[in-house]
């Protein structure tokens, strides 16, 4: 099969970056002495060392443009990427069970509000953070399993890591699995040591799996989530943090 060229422009003039952009053509911009008094377009790639771009940063440039999700991490069981609209239907047979939702908020009751959130949480979210809820892949089905990801959250140190696995795919180390990479992923690529996450005292199982990550209970908090009906509602949680050495 022949090999497909992946094209990405390299910039330091701001006129060049906006003809780029209007034409959706993948572009990063050198940031340097000549030309740190002009205005670049709204979400350009810049750098200001051209040794940072390496192969994966371009590859990750070009997925940006063209809509491709990038792969984060992967596992001996499992690939980890961002969520597509494609992968909607897949959600709701995970989600199907009521003990997936017994301890975290339920999907859009219809389908299509799903699609419309997902659809703004990879452009406002990825794009913006270069973070978020990922989707768990398996590599021998190609099944999506489940969900994993680091979130910022606002009034808390750190990164929230939040997880969620199919009932059929639970209590077989897929969530450890998972989560510990990505622990690892968020302190080697987003420098970020300190974690976060909020429990419901009865969920012994994202418990037990917050301790063996090496997570340690802080105090209670009350937050707001929300419900069945699509009502917010504030629930108590505990919370649980995560300081890497």
């Amino acid at each position: 099969m022949a090999d497909i060229t992946r094209e990405v422009m390299i910039t330091e003039s701001a006129e060049e970056a906006a003809r780029y952009a209007a034409r959706q053509i993948p572009y990063i911009v050198w940031l340097n002495e000549n030309n740190r008094d002009q205005s670049f377009p709204c979400g350009s790639y810049c750098v200001e060392d051209l040794s940072d771009i390496d192969a994966r940063y371009l590859d990750r440039v070009y997925r940006r443009f063209h809509d491709i999700p990038w792969d984060i991490t992967e596992t001996p069981r499992l690939r980890i990427r961002e969520i597509t609209v494609e992968d909607v239907p897949q959600l709701y047979e995970l989600y199907r069970d009521a003990s997936v939702t017994q301890f975290m908020e339920p999907l859009f009751a219809e389908p299509e509000q799903e699609i419309i959130y997902t659809r703004e949480y990879i452009k406002n979210i990825y794009g913006f953070y270069g973070y978020g809820m990922w989707v768990l892949e398996s590599k021998d089905s190609r099944q999506v399993i489940g969900r994993a990801g680091l979130e910022y959250k606002e009034g808390f140190e750190g990164l929230e890591l939040g997880f969620m696995l199919g009932v059929a795919y639970q209590h077989q180390g897929y969530a450890y699995e998972a989560c510990s990479a990505i622990l690892a992923y968020g302190i080697e690529e987003l420098d970020q040591r300190e974690y976060c996450s909020f429990i419901n005292e009865n969920n012994e199982a994202s418990i037990h799996l917050c301790e063996r990550l090496g997570f340690v209970p802080q105090d209670r908090v009350r937050l707001q989530e929300i419900n069945f009906d699509g009502m917010m509602v504030e629930k108590e949680f505990i919370q649980y943090v995560y300081r890497a050495n």
